[in-house]
């Protein structure tokens, strides 16, 4: 019942901040179609204003000018969090995608494009380790029924190499080094 909630919660919570990034995505365009206003004065009255006026209209521009700054900042905000929001979306679909994997089941990589190249490629691995493990599976399998005699390796093959390499080593442990006369 909780799952339900989380995962209506964490739906609304996106479509909310994909329609809030395709609004200002939006409105900037808006913003530069008055922009040339904005910033400069109207061409048709070459007439000074009053000189409380111009102040006012410079504090105005300022304003303005702060307003479109704040909607430009709010906007690639959102496009990071809108990217961010992709992210998270193609991280669940690995991890969702590694554990069917893990289980048995194959998957059409190319129904996923939106999944990194090198995602594709660790999930196309573990596939293969996959079936690889299926295939060893069923081989053991089929070989346990049919039981092979192995033959014992023989006491005497190689023990004289270990005989030999036991003295070597004894011999190396109480050897003594002879001083060497000096040369002169």
């Amino acid at each position: 019942m909780r799952v339900g909630t989380t995962q209506q919660a964490g739906q609304s919570a996106r479509d909310l901040a994909q329609k809030i990034a395709r609004q200002m995505a939006q409105e900037p365009l808006e913003l530069l179609k008055t922009a040339r206003d904005q910033v400069t004065a109207p061409e048709t009255t070459p007439q000074s204003p009053p000189p409380g006026q111009n102040d006012e209209n410079q504090n105005n521009a300022q304003i303005d000018q702060q307003k479109v700054q704040d909607k430009m900042k709010s906007s690639r905000r959102m496009e990071a969090l809108d990217q961010e929001l992709k992210d998270i979306h193609k991280q669940d679909t690995f991890k969702d995608l590694q554990a069917k994997i893990s289980q048995g089941v194959e998957v059409p990589l190319e129904d996923y494009p939106e999944l990194f190249m090198e995602q594709k490629q660790v999930l196309k691995a573990q596939m293969e380790a996959v079936k690889y493990q299926k295939q060893q599976a069923a081989y053991n399998e089929s070989q346990g029924d049919v039981q092979m005699a192995v033959a014992k390796p023989g006491r005497r093959i190689g023990a004289g190499q270990h005989r030999g390499q036991k003295a070597e080593a004894e011999k190396q442990q109480t050897r003594v080094e002879k001083p060497v006369p000096p040369s002169g």
